[in-house]
């Protein structure tokens, strides 16, 4: 009798058993990006691989999702699964944003409002993506036309969907959801959870549109994000419920720290949490970065402990269309825990002809969203709004020989730095204002100035912020953040302000943290002298930009007790720049004239700007008594002043 079929039928049976019983790792990649917020063209903003901005190389919607398309292929070539999510501020008010208004307006295929950045989502192919707070800066119709429009689900855990008719209709719809479900290849159910910032209502503009889970306008930030945390772990229980294996948490709460120090350990069940709104760059030691960037955060993922004991992989992915993040897991076949990270790194988006990374747009995007958005933008840079009887230095600054340095924004005072302030201050109505240099980009050549130089010069969609309350130890403490890094060699950093209202003498010899030695107001007011904030001096009213107010290089404003006041309905610096021009000088304006008289060259040995280092330009002795006795309120000595607008 020949046994050998039967051999054969119980060797299959023992096998089939076998795999029916075993479990089976399935590979998970997950490519990630945030923050994206309308940088369309490139990592300049405005300009697209123009020599004079090397930036312009880099970023790019189009080459962004050829970057994307080319980590999805190689992950699916070795049989992972890909999913695609989007950390939230998708888009953002300002130019590139309005050409969508401009030439979409009944472009989609229900005849309504599209969106270029919505073209580009619904090309690229998001599994799903979250509601940051600049979705809601147009309110919420524009919030969720484009949630509509976008091809993807938007999450949101904390937001009450049922507050207007759009909203709802799209609940119903399930195109806007607490959370969503996503398959793996291998039939795994893995949850995407969406958390939004509960700063919303205080920074962008939600209409109807409230918070729930506990928040309350009377919490401070921090009440409001532990509120939150049981309802959060509601909607991760819900999805367990449905058959969820693996569970991953989008969140934009506007800063990493709030998910590594307040959310994840205080969650159990989490795989992995995506941060948005923060525009960290956490990457690892070894990838390759776009020139002139640092790592925030060395190490992707950082690994933290969830409230269970369960290493949770906290990621991030910057902003403005620069990098893709890549995660690589191992889920376990019947648990669907996360049992692996098979690696991670951050991919930059390159264009420039001479890095090895480079990548080719994606001919689509080029022509549906690359090449309309710059047409619409050559058209602000025709666009005539005055003139200029003078060169304006925007320039960085270079180190050099003391005194002879050259002289940018970021290390002196120059004229298109107190063009910049003098209109913020004029936007905000305030008595002063200070402009961090790193946010003034390029210079301006004399004669006709366009809209689009004012975009140039301020590239980003920065808001005017305005704090009525200043008193004199505030403001020495901002002055003294703002040199901390400079030096009589004309050391160049970002955080150096351009000021308005008021003339700052201070001495990069002296130590850091004690180098202011006066602030004088233009009416004369002395707030500090000799170094200390003078006692009983009223208070002065401050405008600088979000970026600043939220802790942007360094100024630590919250821990330096400065308020600033919750305006939904701002500007940008940009439109403050072009409407000081613009304005009637009857208005406080220039009346289209940036006058020589009034905006010649700075000098860093001018020891009457209103920045100067007595390191290098000595204040005289007379000048220091003069400072006295107006702060004394016995003469008027700085009335003489330059004044600022």
């Amino acid at each position: 009798m020949n046994t050998r079929p039967l051999r054969k039928q119980a060797l299959a049976a023992a096998l089939s058993a076998l795999f029916a019983s075993t479990a089976f790792a399935e590979g998970l990649t997950l490519l990630h990006v945030g923050d994206q917020e309308s940088w369309l063209l490139s990592a300049q903003g405005n300009l697209r691989d123009n020599a004079s901005q090397a930036i312009s190389y880099y970023g790019g919607i189009d080459r962004l999702a050829s970057v994307m398309s080319g980590a999805e292929s190689a992950a699916t070539a070795a049989g992972r699964t890909v999913f695609k999510l989007n950390a939230g501020d998708a888009f953002l008010p300002g130019p590139r944003l309005n050409a969508s208004f401009v030439n979409l307006g009944s472009a989609y295929s229900d005849g309504g409002q599209d969106f270029y950045d919505a073209i580009a989502m619904r090309h690229i192919g998001f599994d799903a993506a979250v509601f940051g707070n600049h979705e809601f800066d147009l309110g919420p119709t524009v919030a969720a036309r484009f949630a509509a429009v976008s091809g993807t689900t938007y999450l949101s855990s904390n937001l009450n969907f049922g507050a207007t008719a759009e909203f709802s209709s799209l609940a119903s719809a399930g195109k806007v959801a607490p959370y969503t479900l996503l398959t793996t290849d291998g039939g795994k159910k893995v949850a995407v959870v969406g958390v939004t910032t509960p700063l919303l209502p205080s920074i962008s503009s939600t209409g109807a549109v409230n918070m729930t889970a506990g928040w309350s306008a009377t919490n401070t930030e921090a009440q409001n994000l532990n509120a939150l945390v049981s309802h959060v772990q509601g909607q991760i229980d819900a999805a367990r419920a449905q058959g969820a294996n693996t569970v991953i948490v989008m969140s934009h709460l506007q800063n990493a720290a709030n998910e590594r120090n307040v959310l994840i350990p205080q969650l159990r069940n989490v795989d992995v949490v995506l941060s948005g709104g923060g525009h960290e760059l956490m990457a690892n030691a070894d990838n390759t970065l776009i020139p002139g960037d640092t790592r925030g955060i060395t190490g992707l993922p950082q690994m933290v402990k969830g409230a269970d004991g369960r290493d949770v992989a906290l990621v991030t992915s910057n902003f403005g269309n620069r990098y893709v993040g890549e995660l690589n897991l191992t889920i376990d076949d019947s648990t669907g825990a996360v049992t692996a990270i098979d690696g991670s790194r951050m991919l930059r988006v390159s264009g420039a002809a001479a890095d090895a990374d480079r990548v080719s747009g994606d001919s689509f995007l080029k022509t549906a969203v690359v090449d309309p958005v710059q047409s619409y933008i050559s058209v602000l840079n025709a666009t005539v709004i005055g003139t200029s009887q003078v060169s304006l230095n925007g320039a960085r600054g270079v180190a050099g020989a003391p005194g002879s340095f050259t002289a940018g924004v970021r290390n002196a005072e120059t004229n298109i730095g107190n063009l910049v302030a003098d209109a913020m201050r004029h936007a905000g109505g305030t008595d002063i204002a200070i402009q961090n240099g790193g946010g003034i980009r390029t210079s301006i050549a004399a004669g006709d100035v366009t809209v689009g130089n004012t975009f140039d010069v301020l590239p980003f969609t920065n808001l005017v912020k305005t704090a009525q309350s200043v008193n004199a130890e505030q403001l020495k403490a901002m002055m003294e953040h703002s040199v901390s890094n400079a030096s009589e060699s004309g050391n160049a950093d970002g955080r150096f302000s351009q000021v308005a209202g008021m003339r700052v003498v201070y001495d990069t010899t002296r130590p850091v943290g004690s180098r202011v030695i006066s602030i004088t107001l233009d009416d004369g007011t002395v707030l500090v002298l000799d170094g200390k904030a003078l006692a009983g001096v009223r208070t002065v009213s401050l405008t600088t930009i979000d970026f600043t107010a939220n802790g942007g290089d360094g100024y630590a404003f919250a821990a330096w007790g400065v308020l600033f006041d919750n305006a939904t309905n701002t500007i940008t610096y940009q439109q403050a720049l072009q409407e000081y021009i613009t304005d009637s000088v009857a208005e406080g304006g220039l009346g289209g004239v940036i006058s020589a008289s009034r905006y010649g060259a700075a000098n860093p040995l001018d020891n009457a700007g209103r920045l100067v280092d007595a390191a290098l330009a000595p204040v005289p002795e007379a000048d220091t008594w003069a400072m006295l006795m107006a702060g004394l309120g016995l003469i008027g000595f700085f009335a003489r002043r330059r004044a600022a607008a």
